[in-house]
């Protein structure tokens, strides 16, 4: 179950999706983003909170807006170079995944269960003595 809708991804985009194509990238992103959230919380909220909808249509415009590196080559008056420059794109490259940032974490912080922010100790030396 997705934590938020295409039309929450739209509001973080500020446009409408471009078509049927980016419509399916933004379901399966959508589920993916949705996975992870649930992952990093520790449960699935239910019912979804506003916070947790913004993150994960967050984390998938993020996807959409990754910007991708090109390289350019320039002559002139017999000197070379060659340039590195930032495009962005619309739609996510084939190995484009949503990721939880320092600030989605944080927007989820107040979300995680109590379980999932423990800590353990594990003694590895002696155990058997």
């Amino acid at each position: 179950m997705a934590l938020a809708t295409d039309a929450d991804v739209e509001r973080a985009l500020g446009r409408s999706l471009a078509d049927e194509a980016e419509q399916a990238s933004v379901a399966l992103l959508l589920e993916e983003a949705s996975d992870r959230v649930v992952a990093y919380l520790g449960h699935a909220p239910d019912p979804v909170p506003p916070a947790v909808t913004r993150a994960v249509a967050r984390m998938v415009e993020k996807v959409l807006n990754k910007p991708t590196t090109t390289t350019a080559d320039y002559s002139a008056g017999g000197y070379n170079s060659s340039q590195q420059m930032l495009t962005y794109r619309a739609t996510p490259a084939e190995s484009s995944d949503p990721w939880l940032s320092k600030t989605i974490k944080d927007m989820l912080s107040p979300y995680r269960s109590k379980s999932s922010q423990s800590a353990y100790t594990i003694d590895l030396a002696g155990a058997d003595e």
